[in-house]
């Protein structure tokens, strides 16, 4: 029974190890909604952004990962100040995980751009529901019944931008909380902890014509002990209404995205994952919707500095 209880929790390390290796929400959006990476991105529209976003990954696989997230920032002070908030909800097999954070940024105007130094802070709660699974053994204390770990955590973040470029660097994620604890069991799974994150961005507007934009960017994602990620994006913007694009990630994944300024407060996106993995013969890919309703508050004043297409 020592054995069997052994293998299991081995087992059950190297799933979580997986399972954990996405902790954080990872959207093909990202371009369109920087504060999910960078609280220094806080405000740096000069209006009130709300959006909101929906994922569903690997359809047809059972336990696939589902996304919701709600962002919202403006500026204050004109336009020295950026205040945001974003709620999260991942949800991963038998796991739920919901972090709330709010986020500041402080903003200095430059002659070539604004740079923005961001913090942020809140937690995260994760809920994981062992009785789901089907068990070697049902008795196994690290595999049984239903777990909830709530942390705190803060970040930071430093972005520039004007209305052709833009650059950015966060670590959103610092403190390694505990992920797992459980008396019964090894050292090893006591210690099984949240990986920090680590973020780069960076993209541009190329102006070929006077109706037709190219928005180049790339998204660099590094996580301790593990690989680094990356997404290379290109789109087009037509006539400042209409965006078309296409995203190559380094898992293999193609990404088709678009987004629709529908008027001045209302925008719509989405992006298709397209899996050319094996995992292509199951999934159907990945679907992600996004909704994005911007506002000029009674205080706005236009900012020629301010960022138009990011």
């Amino acid at each position: 029974m020592r054995l069997v209880r052994l293998s299991v929790t081995a087992l059950a390390i190297l799933c979580f190890s997986q399972a954990f290796g996405q902790q954080r929400i990872a959207t093909s959006t990202y371009a369109f909604n920087g504060l999910l990476l960078n609280p220094a991105y806080a405000g740096s529209l000069n209006v009130l952004s709300v959006t909101a976003v929906h994922r569903e990954q690997w359809v047809n696989v059972d336990g696939a990962p589902k996304n919701q997230s709600l962002t919202a920032h403006t500026s204050l002070m004109n336009n020295r100040v950026g205040v945001g908030f974003m709620a999260v909800r991942n949800q991963l097999g038998v796991n739920d995980d919901v972090s709330v954070y709010g986020s500041y940024a402080y903003k200095i105007r430059t002659s070539i751009g604004i740079i923005s130094m961001g913090l942020q802070g809140g937690f995260d709660n994760r809920k994981s529901d062992f009785s789901q699974l089907t068990l070697l053994d049902p008795g196994d204390p690290f595999l049984s019944g239903q777990t909830s770990r709530f942390n705190p955590n803060f970040g930071t973040g430093v972005y520039f931008a004007n209305p052709n470029f833009f650059f950015g660097v966060s670590v959103p994620y610092i403190l390694e909380n505990k992920t797992i604890v459980v008396d019964e069991v090894a050292e090893s799974v006591q210690d099984t902890r949240q990986s920090r994150y680590y973020y780069m961005t960076s993209g541009m507007v190329l102006h070929l014509s006077h109706a037709i934009k190219l928005n180049p960017s790339v998204l660099l994602r590094m996580q301790e002990e593990a690989r680094v990620g990356w997404d290379i994006n290109a789109n087009i913007i037509f006539d400042e209404i209409a965006y078309a694009g296409v995203s190559v990630r380094n898992s293999g994944d193609i990404v088709f995205l678009g987004q629709l300024i529908l008027n001045e407060n209302l925008r719509v996106g989405y992006a298709y994952d397209a899996t050319t993995s094996s995992l292509g013969n199951t999934s159907r890919g990945s679907h992600e919707i996004l909704v994005n309703y911007r506002i000029k508050l009674r205080n706005y004043k236009k900012d020629p500095q301010c960022p138009v297409y990011f």
